[in-house]
């Protein structure tokens, strides 16, 4: 029971985490495929398409309101019951009884109201259809067929029926309007104005994405000249956005290369000129006792002492050389190294050489290994005799000789470790002032996947190299 819902469980996470998953793989998807600006002007055009056309329906269908209240505030004359109030008053005075049509239109002087727009019909007593007074042509006129959007027919709305009691007959009347056709036109084109500023949107977005663009030209254009401080601009999250985005990462790396390739020339030139001056004088020095020696002018009892004078100078060459080595591999920002697979005894064989040369120059140095020999790791034998003349150097130079200086050598997880802790000399504690010793030990250390960390404090100074590792071929487990 236990194991089939611990198995159910794992199922429900299992496909609680393949949901999530789905989520946010369309979710980029969508993020993606939003930030194209193609996409996005197509989707503004269906828009503001749509907006548009719903907009220009609900106007059209307002039509009639609109003609209603243009007539209400006076815009369109139109007054059909003045009309059959005066149709009324002059039929109280006339006889029609034996006269046709035409003569009862000229009785009832029914020319002055035909404006075109409105139609009057005559009725019998009985409400038989007799004949039409005018009636206008709009029924199936073109700007009535093509500019009304309802159908076209007289408005109910706007017509008017009375009885006309002449002396000896009666007629029903009937006063039809059609002067909605007076707006047709103009409120179709009315609604197609409005309508269409809803498109409005679409070339403002490209009008403001191409100034955009014009910015990004001149930006690109100074940074092409040579100016490349000046930042890119990055506005919105489009195509474009996102080129402007990769143009302005462009231009700052294209600005650290450049600040690297001055400081390295700066660098060369500083370096070039203090080795040239610093080598004159040991060179010089030296060829002059060697010019003594060779001619031979030298007293037998100072043989020895110009000898020592002249290996002297030979070492201070020798230090300065190894000094311009240091200035190149700081500095070189593509500096590579080849590694090879060094056994951890070999690399104790270079300590203790040195550890030789430190008891020889009065240095005494407790050596401190809590791991076995049988660890390889990647380096490079040249880097690591290096690094130690180095660290060894600045113990001569640096370290207090009455105080033993301390060399630990431990693994752990897969790292490792060489600590270098010396005592500093009471005279000395400013140490040289570039470090360029240092650094060149920190990037020799990282050429070969390592890291280098340096503590000092008051009376001690330490520095900690670590390097990954793996167990050799019959290794056993080491003790810390």
């Amino acid at each position: 029971m236990n194991k089939r819902h611990t198995s159910t469980k794992h199922k429900r996470k299992y496909s609680h985490a393949n949901c999530k998953r789905t989520l946010r793989i369309w979710k980029n998807r969508l993020i993606r495929i939003s930030s194209k600006i193609a996409i996005r002007l197509f989707a503004l055009l269906i828009l503001c398409g749509i907006l548009s056309i719903f907009c220009f329906r609900y106007l059209m269908h307002r039509e009639i309101w609109a003609y209603i209240k243009l007539v209400q505030f006076g815009y369109i004359s139109f007054d059909g019951t003045k009309i059959l109030e005066e149709l009324q008053e002059k039929a109280a005075g006339l006889s029609i009884r034996g006269k046709n049509k035409k003569e009862i239109k000229k009785l009832l002087d029914l020319k002055k109201y035909d404006d075109g727009y409105t139609s009057i019909a005559f009725y019998d007593s009985e409400g038989l259809f007799e004949f039409y007074g005018f009636e206008p042509n709009l029924l199936n006129t073109h700007s009535m067929d093509s500019f009304w959007y309802q159908d076209v027919s007289y408005y109910d709305g706007m017509n008017r029926t009375g009885l006309l009691e002449f002396q000896d007959t009666q007629k029903t009347v009937i006063i039809y309007s059609m002067h909605q056709a007076q707006i047709a036109m103009p409120y179709f084109f009315f609604c197609l104005s409005v309508s269409i500023l809803f498109m409005l949107p679409i070339p403002l977005y490209i009008w403001t994405r191409m100034r955009y663009v014009g910015r990004l030209k001149k930006e690109i254009l100074v940074m092409a000249d040579g100016d490349l401080e000046h930042p890119i601009t990055v506005k919105g999250t489009d195509d474009i956005s996102i080129l402007a985005k990769n143009l302005d990462h462009m231009r700052l790396a294209l600005e650290e290369n450049h600040r690297s390739v001055q400081e390295g020339k700066q660098a060369n030139r500083d370096l070039i000129s203090a080795v040239s001056h610093d080598l004159r004088t040991p060179l010089t020095t030296l060829y002059s006792y060697l010019e003594i020696l060779n001619q031979k002018k030298c007293p037998p009892e100072k043989q020895a002492e110009y000898l020592m004078r002249c290996m002297e100078k030979a070492a201070e060459i020798r230090t300065l050389s190894d000094r311009m080595f240091e200035y190149a591999l700081v500095y070189e920002k593509d500096e590579r190294a080849d590694l090879t697979e060094l056994y951890l005894d070999g690399i104790l064989e270079l300590l203790e050489q040195n550890m030789e040369y430190l008891s020889l120059k009065g240095i005494h140095t407790n050596l401190d290994v809590c791991t076995d020999g049988n660890i390889t790791l990647l380096g490079n034998q040249v880097l690591f005799q290096r690094i130690f003349n180095n660290l060894f150097s600045n113990l001569i130079k640096y370290s207090d000789p009455s105080q033993p200086s301390l060399i630990k050598l431990t693994a752990d997880r897969g790292w490792l470790q060489f600590v270098f802790l010396n005592w500093k000399q009471k005279q000395k504690k400013q140490v040289e002032s570039n470090r360029i010793g240092l650094k060149s030990v920190e990037k020799m250390t990282e050429l070969q996947g390592g890291k280098f960390f340096v503590v000092e404090e008051q009376e001690t100074f330490a520095v900690t190299l670590r390097f990954p590792f793996s167990q050799g071929r019959g290794s056993k487990e080491y003790t810390l």
